[in-house]
């Protein structure tokens, strides 16, 4: 089970090369995976992007590259097959044309260096074989620290939304002893109502049975009530799974939190008591305590 934030780094570092990967994310429904790198190395942006997202499943993830020279590095990039190709050409056509090829001294050699001199693009091609596995040495130690850090933090939800799971339950158990006295409540304050208006009636008047069998019948929430602690009970089972088998569980727990909250709702708008509408409403803010810390889950 993990969070959707978090952060990861991993460095390497070879010939004349060092890698450094970040890799950071923040809350978003689906995947989506964002590299940057040098643009030198634009090629190398693909294989980095698949691999991060079969690493993943939710988050808006981005992904930072940076690939530098060290100082002690030459500053002279040269193609030297290029040249020595070219300097065995410049001979031949010398001894060719009945010149010596000692004619070519210095100045010739440093005009045909300058022509193979490398650009920054010709120096990445050449050099991909070099930092390509360097890339992906620092990328999959930066995927290990960040899912780390995700189940870490996924851990702590796991517990915040169990306890929260737990005060819920506690409250639906308060509803139902509560949802007992509601007809009874009822009646008593009908009858006094009745008396006060000057018109008494026994409890088995007819007319007064079935206004209170109309109001039980409105008011009963034991559907709601049965529902609601399957789906409570749902929430805790689908947590401690994901946390044996480390599956992604956000979408599943959004929409058990969708569910419970509607229960909720429709418990409130039944309730003609002032105490279970007291504990609905303790239940709709833990519950939405719960949304909050869900949309944090992959």
């Amino acid at each position: 089970m993990k969070s959707m934030t978090g952060y990861g780094r991993g460095e390497a570092q070879g010939g004349s090369y060092d890698v450094a990967v970040e890799i950071s994310s923040v809350n978003r429904k689906a995947l989506d995976v964002s590299v940057a790198i040098p643009k030198e190395w634009a090629m190398l942006e693909r294989q980095v992007s698949e691999r991060v997202r079969t690493a993943l499943a939710r988050g808006a993830v981005r992904v930072l590259v940076q690939i530098s020279t060290r100082s002690d590095a030459s500053t002279l990039s040269v193609d030297d097959l290029a040249v020595h190709k070219t300097l065995d050409h410049l001979t031949e056509l010398a001894r060719a044309r009945g010149m010596r090829s000692a004619q070519m001294g210095y100045d010739t050699l440093l005009r045909v260096v300058q022509m193979h001199r490398d650009d920054g693009s010709s120096s990445a091609r050449r050099s991909e074989e070099v930092v390509a596995p360097l890339v992906q040495g620092a990328l999959e130690q930066a995927i290990v620290s960040f899912i780390s850090m995700r189940e870490r933090e996924g851990a702590a939800l796991a517990e915040d939304l169990l306890t929260r799971n737990e005060h819920l339950l506690d409250i639906v158990a308060c509803i139902k002893v509560a949802a007992k006295e509601t007809v009874p409540n009822y009646r008593d304050l009908l009858l006094q109502r009745l008396k006060q208006l000057g018109l008494e009636l026994d409890l088995s008047d007819e007319r007064l049975l079935k206004e209170l069998a109309f109001f039980a019948d409105r008011a009963d929430n034991a559907e709601e009530i049965t529902r609601l602690e399957s789906h409570l009970e749902q929430f805790r089972t689908t947590i401690e799974q994901a946390r044996a088998k480390e599956e992604p569980v956000g979408r599943k727990l959004e929409f058990l939190i969708q569910e419970i909250n509607r229960e909720f709702n429709t418990i409130g708008s039944k309730a003609n008591n002032i105490e279970i509408t007291r504990h609905v409403l303790d239940a709709k803010n833990e519950v939405e305590r719960q949304r909050e810390q869900v949309q944090n889950l992959e």
